[in-house]
């Protein structure tokens, strides 16, 4: 393999590297949100209008 192969083969394997990485990043951040949600019942807090009992 010359020089430009393994360039290419590094690239090709940094770019999958950063797609999965913000693939399975964005997937926690949607649990972490559902998680939440679920907590919340959905609501969101706002001053003056949000009951804590």
């Amino acid at each position: 393999m010359s020089i430009m192969e393994y360039a290419l083969l590094i690239a090709a394997t940094v770019a999958a590297c950063t797609v999965m990485f913000r693939y399975l990043s964005f997937s926690v951040q949607g649990k972490l949100r559902q998680g939440a949600d679920v907590f919340g019942s959905g609501e969101q807090y706002e001053t003056g209008v949000t009951v804590v009992q």
